[in-house]
């Protein structure tokens, strides 16, 4: 992803932020309706954050590179 311009790279690091923000949220209210403590809840949302950035970072630099 170091090819492209800044103007290009930014905007979708900020919207593989905002997707895996959005998937934390989705997992800490999944864990919570589902009557686990806040603790756990907030492990699998950080989990749930850390494996999507992972997966969007690794697509945009396959995407990029190939």
């Amino acid at each position: 992803m170091s090819n492209l311009p800044v103007v290009t790279r930014v905007p979708w690091l900020l919207v593989s932020a905002l997707a895996s923000v959005i998937i934390a949220l989705l997992a800490f209210m999944l864990k919570r309706s589902a009557g686990t403590d806040r603790h756990s809840a907030v492990l699998a949302a950080g989990a749930a954050f850390a494996s999507c950035m992972l997966l969007c970072l690794a697509v945009l630099s396959a995407a990029v590179s190939g």
